[in-house]
């Protein structure tokens, strides 16, 4: 790994331990999108964290991406999470599946019928948005890849679904502290849940050991960003399903 690439992981790693901390964007803007990839990686060796969950898009230039979210970020829902100094730009509720069996690049290459055998079921669940970069919005096309897509954390809900629910147009109602701040609709923002998970795995393209059984993937958000305090007890009510509930410190 090229010794610029390093030192980025290495800045990355630091913020994630200091959450004070910020790497400059301006360290991010040339980057390949595979060095983004490699950095990813590369940070999660530097913390010694594994990867419960893993979030998938497909980006405008149709090539589909994926980041790691560290077991450290990650709780169930009705639990806690000390934000601390960590920056949070906001909140989005998104459909993710559970894996039964690993999800190897050969299955996905297989198709949408074989990857839905390595489900084991579809569960809500609600990621927190921020990234340890100073501003990303100026950090070149790669740079909120390299900060795992600048996910700050995820919440796996608890509802069990056996098939992937239909969600389009449902309402969906963000609370703080029992009031109602926010109400959107709901829509899938890759057209389903699935295409982007088959669209990934069949690349062999993470270095954060692949969609392994047990794991949560999680597939973008339902809604424009849902916009909250940094503290308060949060629950966000999708339809007519059970809600997911957490809260920030």
């Amino acid at each position: 790994m090229p010794a610029d690439i390093d030192a980025i992981a290495k800045a990355i790693a630091e913020a994630h331990r200091d959450p004070r901390q910020r790497v400059p964007a301006s360290r991010f803007i040339d980057l390949t999108r595979n060095e983004a990839l490699a950095i990813q990686g590369e940070v999660m060796k530097l913390l010694g964290e594994s990867a419960p969950v893993a979030k998938v898009a497909m980006p405008p230039d149709g090539i589909a991406t994926s980041a790691p979210i560290p077991a450290g970020m990650v709780i169930d829902d009705g639990g806690t999470i000390e934000l601390g100094e960590r920056d949070l730009a906001g909140l989005e509720i998104e459909v993710a599946v559970r894996l039964g069996a690993d999800l190897t690049p050969e299955i996905a290459k297989a198709g949408r019928d074989a990857v839905l055998q390595t489900i084991e079921h579809f569960v809500f669940g609600i990621e927190l948005i921020g990234s340890r970069i100073d501003d990303r919005t100026t950090a070149g096309p790669f740079g909120s890849l390299a900060d795992s897509m600048v996910t700050g954390g995820y919440v796996i809900g608890t509802q069990v679904l056996a098939h992937e629910p239909k969600v389009d147009g449902m309402a969906i109602t963000l609370s703080s502290d029992g009031a109602i701040i926010q109400r959107e609709a709901a829509k899938y923002p890759f057209g389903d849940a699935i295409s982007p998970i088959v669209a990934f795995a069949g690349m062999a393209d993470d270095h954060f050991g692949g969609f392994r059984k047990g794991m949560v993937i999680t597939t973008g958000s339902l809604s424009p960003l849902l916009i909250v305090a940094r503290q308060g007890r949060i629950e966000i009510r999708l339809g007519g399903f059970a809600p997911l509930s957490f809260t920030l410190c």
